[in-house]
């Protein structure tokens, strides 16, 4: 087995600490447009889709991402396959399904 990052979005608070902290840790500035996650914030109110794109490469096997993710929603954990990236522009439609599954 291998380890990946397992993202729970019931547990996102839509921070953007783990934007932040990739793209210092990735460029040495914090500028959230150069992170390797991306929390889309979908509708009113506010529905954080957090997705790992595909050019991260896990920090060389130490997400900082996971590090500062304070409410847990990322976690660095073993896998017997890599889970599937969604793009960002499946983030809408990934809210959707959420909230459907929680309003039943």
């Amino acid at each position: 087995m291998e380890r990946h990052i397992e993202l729970n979005m019931e547990k996102c608070t839509g921070c953007k600490l783990c934007e932040l902290a990739c793209s210092a840790v990735k460029t040495g500035v914090y500028n959230p447009r150069n992170s390797r996650i991306k929390v889309c914030l979908i509708g009113i109110p506010e529905i954080p889709v957090p997705i790992i794109l595909d050019n991260c490469d896990y920090c060389f096997q130490n997400p900082v991402c996971v590090q500062f993710c304070l409410p847990k929603a990322i976690e660095w954990k073993e896998m017997e396959t890599k889970p599937l990236r969604p793009k960002v522009s499946e983030a809408k439609r990934i809210a959707e399904e959420w909230l459907t599954s929680v309003s039943r």
